[in-house]
């Protein structure tokens, strides 16, 4: 539900969100992607709102911000699966190219409804 074709850029209240939070939507992406990143192995790179504020974080494995154990905590909005089984079989171990190319398909009208 998150992704479609020509996904393009966030708009309206999530991209003013955003903007509030983050500051640009430029250094959203980049945070994300960071996120994405920086997480070692399996895992999922994560948009949540908690208390009515936007983080951005990741989680080991199956972990999601709605779990008792993780570390990120909050409602998630958008996803980003960095498993290599998310990938490979396009991308092999360029994790980074599969990341950029992920952004042009996020359906932000979809993460938009999820904002609350």
């Amino acid at each position: 539900q998150v992704m479609k074709p020509k996904g393009g850029n966030p708009s309206g209240k999530i991209a003013e969100a955003i903007n509030g939070a983050i500051g640009t939507v430029d250094k959203f992406k980049e945070q994300f992607t960071q996120a994405a990143m920086t997480r070692f192995g399996s895992g999922w790179a994560w948009l949540v709102v908690e208390n009515g504020k936007l983080k951005i974080g990741s989680t080991p494995n199956q972990d999601n911000p709605l779990m008792d154990v993780s570390d990120l905590k909050g409602t998630p909005l958008l996803a980003l699966d960095v498993w290599e089984h998310a990938y490979y079989l396009k991308y092999q171990n360029k994790r980074n190219e599969y990341v950029a190319a992920w952004w042009n398909v996020v359906n932000w009208d979809e993460v938009a409804k999820r904002l609350v």
